[in-house]
């Protein structure tokens, strides 16, 4: 567990990290009822349902680029779960060809 989140009170910290879209999907998939806010280039919204979320992640993100997904699930200090899902995407062979992917997403 790092400090910081030591600091938050945040209990029970999962990191996963996979080179697909699977897992940020799996994890939707168990927290149904819940609603996040998704950030990346020129998106802001905030409240939207998890089916939303998944059917974004699915259908939206082009098939063409490489991804890396890192999911955090944690519990805070009054036993609410909560998770954090990071996609990060780019073209190329390799990660150190990274090039500027607007389809870049953080979901809260």
């Amino acid at each position: 567990m790092f400090l910081l989140d030591r600091l938050k009170g945040h209990t029970s910290v999962e990191r996963t990290e996979s080179d697909d879209l699977g897992s940020a999907l799996r994890m939707l998939g168990q927290f149904k009822e819940r609603t996040f806010k998704v950030r990346g280039r020129g998106i802001r919204a905030s409240r939207v349902p998890a089916d939303e979320v998944a059917r974004f992640v699915q259908e939206e993100l082009p098939g063409y680029y490489t991804y890396t997904t890192r999911v955090k699930t944690y519990t805070d200090r009054h036993q609410v779960r909560h998770m954090c899902v990071e996609i990060k995407g780019w073209i190329g062979l390799s990660r150190k060809m990274n090039r500027y992917n607007p389809f870049d997403e953080r979901a809260q």
